[in-house]
């Protein structure tokens, strides 16, 4: 609790890489933004279900809760209005110029009003930007303002700092940003914006006066919102919030087809349909099967009785495609379906067919493999099975969820 008394200046907060959250509602978003909470106090007198729950949720995180009475809270946030939580955060790091830059950043160039700014805070965090620019060494992320515009978003934003605007767009144009700047003097329309198909940078400027003179001409486009009616300018939180998403937009477009090449999905993808097609090659020439087949029939062989419902999962095939695939194994007298479809097994005769075709999956193999080193194999195998994992519990739980 002695630490918490010391947080009330920004230079002490900075010093100590510590905020304070104020409110129940506070703590939760922070929590579930995944923000590092030290320690909470909750006043004897919050009982209702909702701090039940919160305290439970932070107990399941680790987090230790300590009941105070209201009084102590209230001297600890320095408020005269009742305090019925205070938990204390960890900030997080500034990153150092080694660590590498996302696709899309927002600029924040002289933002006075702590709201805004937690409100451009957040709006980033939702709409995909992952780096906020400060242009300046004095503002504060850690504020109770700024937390509360941010629902807590601040602790989850990577933030970084520089020393002036001109220092942080060169930053930004030697990492490969294109800088666009909004600006009620830009010629161009923020929804028809040119963006190139690279990172994108927003620039966003001072409530009263927007961005300055040097870094409009700095940066690589001007752009502005038009107004209709007799408004001038949008608050510059809006205004901002509107600009991620429709750069935001623009930048995907035109990274769509790159960002469509490159995926992990179609990566997999197009592997498994290479490794497929080579096997099946391989495997049609020597005993007529598809590579589908083999793997059903290894698949089998390798849990002794596979229930069908595996072999759908495993093979990524319907009952239909399923029955189709093993009927010509089990004609052959190499595989087993139990009675009612409920399990299958390989018999003998398949076991010994299973032997004489293995050396062909081990050619292959080799051949898709040619010049990847024993360890790199290794880890091939390891990384796609971590991904295989996470990907299964992913599933789990978005069908827990229906």
């Amino acid at each position: 609790m002695a630490q918490l008394r010391v947080l009330s200046s920004a230079a002490a907060r900075r010093a100590a890489g510590l905020c304070v959250l104020e409110g129940r509602s506070l703590v939760g978003q922070a929590l579930n933004a995944g923000a590092p909470i030290r320690v909470a106090l909750r006043a004897d007198s919050a009982g209702a279900p909702q701090d039940e729950e919160l305290t439970n949720e932070l107990g399941g995180s680790g987090v230790p809760v300590v009941r105070v009475g209201a009084g102590v809270l209230r001297q600890l946030s320095g408020g005269s209005r009742p305090v019925s939580w205070l938990a204390m955060a960890a900030l997080p790091d500034e990153p150092g110029p080694e660590q590498a830059w996302g696709d899309f950043a927002v600029v924040c160039e002289n933002i006075e009003d702590p709201g805004n700014l937690g409100t451009i805070l957040r709006s980033a965090r939702a709409l995909g930007a992952t780096d906020v620019v400060l242009t300046d060494v004095v503002t504060d992320v850690s504020s109770r303002r700024v937390l509360d515009a941010s629902r807590g978003a601040v602790l989850a934003t990577r933030v970084r700092r520089f020393s002036s605007p001109c220092a942080a767009l060169r930053a930004l144009h030697d990492a490969g940003f294109q800088v666009v700047v909004t600006s009620p003097r830009g010629r161009g329309i923020q929804a028809l914006a040119s963006v190139q198909g690279r990172r994108v940078a927003l620039v966003v400027g001072n409530e009263t006066d927007g961005v300055s003179a040097d870094t409009e001409a700095a940066a690589d486009l001007a752009v502005r919102i038009p107004m209709a009616g007799s408004v001038e300018s949008l608050n510059v939180g809006v205004a901002t919030g509107i600009s991620l998403y429709e750069l935001r937009t623009r930048m995907v477009l035109a990274m769509l087809t790159d960002r469509i090449r490159g995926t992990l999905g179609r990566e997999i993808s197009l592997t498994g349909r290479f490794v497929r097609e080579l096997l099946d090659e391989a495997m049609r020439d020597a005993e007529g099967l598809s590579s589908a087949q083999v793997i059903a029939l290894m698949v089998v062989a390798a849990e002794r009785c596979t229930p069908l419902a595996e072999l759908h999962g495993d093979l990524g095939v319907g009952p239909a495609e399923l029955e189709e695939l093993l009927a010509p194994l089990r004609d052959r007298g190499w595989l087993i379906v139990a009675d009612e479809g409920r399990a299958s097994a390989v018999t003998l005769k398949g076991e010994q067919a299973l032997a004489a075709l293995w050396p062909i999956q081990e050619q292959v193999e080799e051949e898709v493999c040619a010049d990847l080193s024993p360890e790199e194999r290794s880890t091939l195998t390891a990384l796609l099975r971590r991904v295989q994992n996470n990907a299964r519990q992913a599933l789990d739980r978005r069908q827990g969820e229906r």
